[in-house]
């Protein structure tokens, strides 16, 4: 591996890039196919970027990932259950740390994975164990974020995602606070909403000073991820079922944007067809809401489809859907793990490139309202 400087914005682009993407390009990675550099290359700028090479340079267990999960309420629990109940061979877990700062709930569930077992032991399953915070950051390799301070209830109006963003960001201060103090360097996925601005609230304030000015010595923007938009598209593509358009739209559609009613889906992202895709996109905008009108909280979909099937291809290196850092913010995307999660470049409309591009900067907007930007 050669590694090469390059001069950059720390606050905007991934500090560590492997040659394969180009990260000049900003939101233009999305229609750009990769193409090939001559090395790696990293960030000057960002004092941080000196453990992240070192981690770099650690070889990977062989035995496979460590993965923390912190949270075992509903969408945490179903995602630890997938996640428990597939082979190490498939998932590439060797090990599921959980936590939950309920200790009654953290051994419920402890007895419950612990309980997941194959006749006859065919197929290996990660070992599951408990831990706190602090040895989690100090031994595991990922870190899912699931812990929620209250959901809005049923019959709430409106929006029911950014409700919970200063209540979980509070939450969210103290694990980043045993982050730093075990100098993780590994992934920190965020699953509990608002997926992207909790995102964007790990990266700002693991690199914020007590004034908010950028000191960069915390986490890598490419390190940090939101698991929200695997179920955005298995809506849409629940809805692509019921029409038969199935086959076409697992083919040469997608999802992008946060999860939230802004995400937007095409049938075919080269060749989109306007009707199907604005259906597409109203069924992942309204399905949330549908299941709460029948009273329930929507919790399967989003910790199997984001998580417990998302998870696996991801830490394996293909193709998986997340939000990840786009010039400056975390951008629902196909994106593909390499050291950091990079988004993946296709072919696509001007029609669709104009949406993505509309998003990205009504986002970017919205970032700067919340005050978590440096500008």
């Amino acid at each position: 591996m050669i590694l090469s400087p390059r001069e950059g914005d720390p606050r905007r682009e991934p500090w560590v890039a492997p040659p394969w993407y180009r990260p000049a390009l900003g939101l233009e990675a999305l229609r750009h196919r990769p193409a090939r550099q001559p090395h790696w290359t990293y960030l000057t700028a960002a004092p941080g970027v000196a453990r992240d090479l070192a981690r770099l340079a650690a070889p990977p267990d062989p035995r496979g990932f460590s993965v923390g999960l912190a949270g075992l309420g509903r969408v945490g629990g179903v995602a630890a259950t997938v996640l428990a109940a597939a082979p190490r061979r498939v998932s590439g877990i060797r090990e599921l740390v959980i936590h939950d700062v309920d200790a009654a709930n953290q051994q419920r569930w402890l007895l419950e994975l612990g309980s997941i077992a194959r006749w006859q032991g065919r197929g290996e399953l990660p070992l599951v164990r408990a831990a706190g915070p602090r040895e989690i950051f100090e031994r595991c390799d990922a870190f899912l974020f699931a812990a929620t301070d209250g959901v809005p209830p049923l019959g709430t109006r409106g929006e029911v995602r950014m409700v919970q963003l200063a209540p979980n960001r509070a939450i969210l201060r103290g694990f980043l606070a045993e982050a730093r103090r075990a100098a993780f360097a590994g992934l920190f996925l965020i699953v509990s909403d608002p997926v992207e601005w909790l995102a964007q609230s790990v990266f700002f304030d693991s690199n914020s000073d007590r004034q908010g000015r950028f000191v960069g010595d915390g986490l890598a923007p490419e390190r940090i991820a939101g698991l929200g938009l695997g179920v955005m598209w298995a809506r849409a593509l629940a809805a692509a079922r019921r029409r038969g358009w199935s086959e076409t739209v697992a083919r040469a559609g997608a999802a992008y944007g946060p999860h939230s009613k802004e995400v937007v889906a095409f049938d075919d992202v080269a060749r989109p067809d306007r009707t199907r895709s604005e259906r597409l996109s109203r069924a992942a905008r309204e399905c949330n809401f549908k299941v709460r009108d029948l009273g329930h909280l929507p919790y399967v979909g989003p910790g199997v489809s984001s998580v417990g099937l998302m998870l696996p291809p991801l830490l394996a290196g293909r193709e998986a859907l997340a939000s990840v850092f786009v010039d400056g913010v975390y951008f629902g995307a196909p994106a593909r793990l390499t050291w950091g999660l990079y988004p993946t470049g296709r072919r696509m409309a001007d029609e669709v490139w104009t949406a993505l591009a509309g998003l990205h900067a009504r986002l970017r907007a919205r970032a700067r309202a919340l005050d978590l930007l440096w500008e």
